[in-house]
């Protein structure tokens, strides 16, 4: 219960702060030269690290920016399409995560 909880949260300050033009991002040019395919992969790590454990403000913030340049760069800004594609990628993950992490998970801001 706690932990669907914890993942609720999560999915929605990623969704809050993607979504929001009022908590709108400065430039991300240190994300430019990264692949959407490499950005589509850092997003599924942050939702995947943030609905185990409370990001930090660094991680938060980068996992936000990563929001952003996905939302405008591969979905044309469209914040719907997105969430479908995040949605389509749940299952997914969970599968390629179970049992293969040892270590604690971390998301660190370059």
């Amino acid at each position: 219960m706690a932990t669907d909880l914890l993942r609720g949260v999560a999915a929605a300050v990623l969704a809050l702060f993607t979504a929001c033009p009022a908590l709108a991002q400065p430039p991300r040019p240190h994300l430019a030269a990264t692949s959407a395919e490499e950005l589509k992969r850092i997003y599924l790590d942050c939702d995947r690290v943030a609905s185990r454990t409370v990001l930090d403000f660094a991680a938060a913030a980068h996992c936000s920016m990563v929001g952003e340049e996905l939302k405008h760069r591969v979905f044309d800004g469209d914040f719907d399409r997105l969430i479908a594609w995040w949605r389509a990628q749940k299952p997914r993950s969970a599968d390629a995560v179970s049992g293969a992490h040892t270590q604690e998970d971390e998301v660190r801001a370059p």
